[in-house]
């Protein structure tokens, strides 16, 4: 007689999954004999508020990180009920569609301490197996030793998806997961908003829906542009303290340029190191976008004229500049740096505008080379 066909159902928010998740699943097909793992996201977790992501974003990291794994099912069956659905009534709907299978359901040992809060826990118990994978040291180990529920070990890196999403052990974390997180722009309400005002966050997301316009004329990539935009003042809001560590830790000679500035260097900095975005062109834009360099590439033009353009500023001659920068990308930078550079002489005298703001202006305006 032929064995039931053994599947693993693997339920979580997974926002977003991670690499211990894929270790969980290939531990159950590899070291447990699982022919099948079924993930199966939440629509909500009966035990949080809300979801940090939409259901789309979700569902593309999960077909991201096991597009190679034929084992792996991504199941929407909680998703499409578009509610909490509990996963006494995810196993019921499994049982009763496929009773010929033999189910057992994964969670880690961070579970075990509110367990027997699931609802219809008496029943579950007896319903399903239960495969538990330590994730740390810490958890009930009464509660595994009251159902007899067996403790299994992984590949385990010890991450948590809030950890992930402010930005702590990405090292960590599968390296296509977090370019999409990153060029997808997701949890910026906890890698940004927190350490800034709110006025600063709007000019933010401004910056960004403007390079994203003035990328589509320039047939440059727009999500790039909107990247890049979106985070140029990501370190705006650091304490000068902050600002200064960074700048002596990759680049102290940049102490030299005036205190406004520093954001723009210890932005890309802590986007590159921190983040771990890989894209230099985008570390590029972000460093450049308060006064320039000599040969700034299309995108380096793009992120300092949205900058200064974006749709709440609201300064005299905004609007021309902004006309001009549709009209002609280079001409309308050029006409934003001869402003600012104008204006810094006047504010500061030439002494003290900075080596990089006059080098700028000498190569695009004077023509030095």
């Amino acid at each position: 007689m032929k064995n039931n066909k053994k599947i693993a159902l693997f339920g979580g928010s997974f926002d977003p999954v991670h690499t211990d998740h894929y270790n969980m699943a290939k531990a159950c097909h590899e070291k447990l004999g699982f022919e099948e793992v079924w993930i199966i996201p939440t629509f909500l977790n009966p035990f949080k508020s809300s979801t940090k992501t939409s259901n789309n974003e979700r569902l593309n990291l999960l077909n991201l990180i096991f597009e190679n794994e034929s084992y792996i099912k991504i199941d929407k069956f909680e998703m499409n009920n578009q509610r909490v659905t509990t996963t006494y009534e995810t196993v019921l709907h499994f049982k009763k569609m496929y009773s010929n299978y033999d189910f057992s359901f994964v969670i880690g040992s961070d579970n075990l301490n509110r367990l027997e809060e699931w609802n219809n826990f008496d029943e579950l118990i007896n319903l399903v197996n239960f495969i538990v994978f330590e994730r740390s040291d810490i958890y009930k180990k009464e509660i595994a030793k009251k159902y007899n529920l067996p403790i299994y070990h992984f590949e385990n890196n010890y991450l948590s998806s809030t950890k992930i999403r402010e930005l702590e052990d990405l090292k960590l974390l599968t390296p296509k997961i977090n370019d999409y997180i990153n060029y997808n722009l997701l949890y910026l309400d906890t890698r940004m908003k927190p350490f800034m005002d709110e006025q600063r966050y709007l000019h933010c997301l401004n910056v960004g829906q403007m390079a994203a316009k003035l990328a589509k004329l320039n047939n440059i990539d727009e999500q790039k542009a909107k990247v890049a935009g979106t985070l140029h003042d990501i370190t705006k809001r650091w304490s000068e303290e902050k600002q200064i560590s960074y700048l002596t830790k990759y680049e102290k000679s940049l102490l030299a340029e005036p205190k406004p500035v520093w954001h723009s260097y210890t932005g890309a900095f802590h986007l590159k190191n921190d983040w771990l975005i890989k894209d230099e062109e985008i570390i590029s834009a972000v460093y450049n976008h308060t006064v320039g360099c000599e040969k700034m590439s299309t995108l380096d033009m793009i992120v300092f004229c949205a900058d200064k353009i974006s749709a709440e500023r609201d300064y005299e001659d905004v609007e021309y500049y902004r006309e001009e920068c549709f009209k002609d990308l280079k001409l309308g930078f050029i006409k934003l740096l001869v402003n600012q550079y104008e204006a810094a002489i006047k504010t500061h005298g030439i002494e003290a505008i900075g080596d990089k703001l006059l080098k700028t202006y000498n190569f695009y305006v004077k023509g030095d080379k």
